[in-house]
């Protein structure tokens, strides 16, 4: 997450990081690393995540991805992975957009 093809916005978040805090984000970003069908998408939407606090990595890109205006033609969740998320994730994401409005 620090090498020289990761965007600017990535290295800085991660540089101030604490040990706890790099190892908490490190295990936040496995799911969503399998369950991303475009690394570079991931990357793309942390540029947005980052600027807030999350509790979950993996429901921040699955709300991002869902609420992408620019959404790609092609799916950016993993088909196998679609299922699984739209069950764990369903009522926060209702919840959340609810009180958006």
């Amino acid at each position: 997450m620090c090498g020289s093809q990761v965007p600017n916005y990535v290295r800085r978040y991660c540089d101030n990081l604490d040990e706890f805090k790099w190892q908490w984000f490190y295990n936040q970003m496995i799911e969503p690393m399998e369950f991303v069908a475009d690394t570079d998408y991931l990357l793309y939407v942390l540029k947005w995540i980052l600027k807030y606090d999350f509790d979950d990595l993996g429901y921040a890109v699955y709300f991002q991805t869902i609420m992408d205006p620019e959404m790609l033609p092609e799916p950016l969740i993993k088909d196998k992975w679609r299922t699984i998320l739209d069950k764990r994730y369903q009522e926060r994401f209702r919840n959340d957009i609810s009180e958006m409005h």
